[in-house]
């Protein structure tokens, strides 16, 4: 376990808390065991391999991202420029991010490999599911609808959603509830840990009605965030983060403007 906890230690300085960052551990076959094993999101690790799962906090838009943007006004000479070039800044944010601490994990650990929130099979099919990895890790409890169908309930009432779209199911976290985002894996195909045990990720919502009134806020609702205050988080969203997230893609960079109307003294 020491080289597993000096891997967890190095990515941990380079995504530190105090930027909006976490990292949980957890062994691949306790996902396997999770998705099921014959499942097409299985992954082709031994049991005991080394995970890493990260999440992002409030304070990861509202202090790295900042510096980060504010940073990029600089070098590209305006926030027009920037917002013209970059068309997806939270991802480009991390990209920079994960790039960094790919080249400090080397000097740690040489072969490991990085799963995306959005990373995808050429068949358009996620190549992990992140909340089954955020509850096998302890990190935050994952609600799924089919856990909390009864007998005579029709629910999730048919034909709400739209089109191709699936009823899901919602994480939250003990801290933060719905505001934070699972965002990559690292998973260390060397590094065995077979004495490691998961946390066990702790109910935020006891009562049945309220956990399916959170999901259905979550699918018919995401847009207004609702779904993010249930288990009334200590720690939430920023006024500015809230409304970056609910705008349309295409507006988002807009929000941002206030940021750097000052120039370099915004970054701290």
């Amino acid at each position: 376990m020491l080289h597993a906890e000096s891997i967890k230690h190095a990515v941990d300085q380079q995504l530190p808390a105090h930027d909006g960052f976490e990292s949980h551990m957890f062994r691949i076959g306790a996902y396997n065991q999770a998705v099921g094993e014959d499942s097409v999101f299985a992954l082709p690790f031994n049991d005991n391999t080394m995970a890493l799962l990260l999440l992002s906090t409030p304070d990861m838009f509202d202090v790295a991202f900042r510096k980060w943007v504010v940073l990029k006004t600089m070098e590209f000479g305006s926030f027009d420029d920037v917002a013209e070039l970059v068309s997806s800044p939270i991802q480009s944010f991390l990209e920079d991010r994960l790039e960094i601490l790919r080249e400090k994990l080397q000097k740690v650990e040489e072969n490991f490999e990085i799963l995306h929130d959005y990373s995808m099979t050429p068949q358009r099919r996620p190549k992990i599911l992140m909340q089954t990895c955020g509850h096998v890790a302890g990190a935050a409890f994952y609600y799924q609808p089919r856990d909390f169908q009864e007998e005579g309930l029709q629910w999730p009432t048919a034909g709400r959603m739209g089109p191709n779209l699936k009823f899901i199911g919602l994480s939250l976290h003990p801290v933060y509830g719905g505001h934070f985002a699972f965002r990559s894996v690292l998973i260390f195909p060397n590094v065995l840990i077979p004495d490691f045990q998961e946390s066990v990720p702790r109910p935020i919502l006891t009562d049945a009605e309220e956990v399916r009134t959170a999901l259905e806020k979550f699918n018919y609702n995401w847009k207004d965030s609702g779904f993010r205050d249930f288990g009334n988080p200590s720690r939430r969203y920023s006024t500015t983060q809230m409304e970056f997230f609910g705008r349309p893609v295409a507006e988002r960079w807009e929000v941002l403007r206030p940021w750097v109307e000052g120039g370099a003294k915004n970054i701290d």
